[in-house]
């Protein structure tokens, strides 16, 4: 997303994509902590929702569910490993258009996937981007794990 018209709003999460666009772009890193901790809440939000519909809270069951979710989104996402105890994926787009615009605000925005993923297993979970589209490379690599 290089400007505002670019990124089409369509759902609650859009919009919150570009509030966090908007507020990062006139606080900065100051920001990032409440970027962060909001992002959350939606994920765990979405996860404790998530979890009333599932045969078990698995890492394995969760992530598999999360990833087809990308997926029927239209997202490519590679699975690399998927168990018990770790998801590791690699996406090729952000849909919240972080495109370029650095690490530190991808790793806010991801709190919501982990949320999602911590409220859903019921578990306390690491999380660490090895590459990111935030940072201009060719696709978003993550691992989430049990902690």
């Amino acid at each position: 997303m290089s400007n505002d018209r670019e990124f089409k709003v369509n759902t609650a999460r859009d919009a919150l994509a570009l509030l966090t666009h908007k507020v990062y772009a006139r606080y900065g890193r100051e920001a990032l902590d409440i970027i962060g901790d909001v992002w959350h809440k939606l994920g765990r939000s979405i996860g404790e929702k998530m979890k009333k519909n599932l045969p078990d809270t698995s890492l394995a069951t969760v992530g598999q569910l999360f990833i087809d979710y990308g997926r029927k989104q239209g997202e490519k996402i590679d699975m690399l490993e998927l168990n018990e105890k770790r998801l590791h994926a690699k996406g090729y787009r952000c849909p919240l258009g972080l495109k370029g615009k650095g690490r530190d605000l991808c790793m806010a925005c991801m709190e919501c996937d982990k949320g999602i993923l911590e409220a859903a297993t019921e578990n306390s979970l690491t999380m660490d981007i090895i590459t990111t589209v935030a940072d201009d490379d060719d696709c978003c690599e993550g691992i989430i794990e049990l902690k």
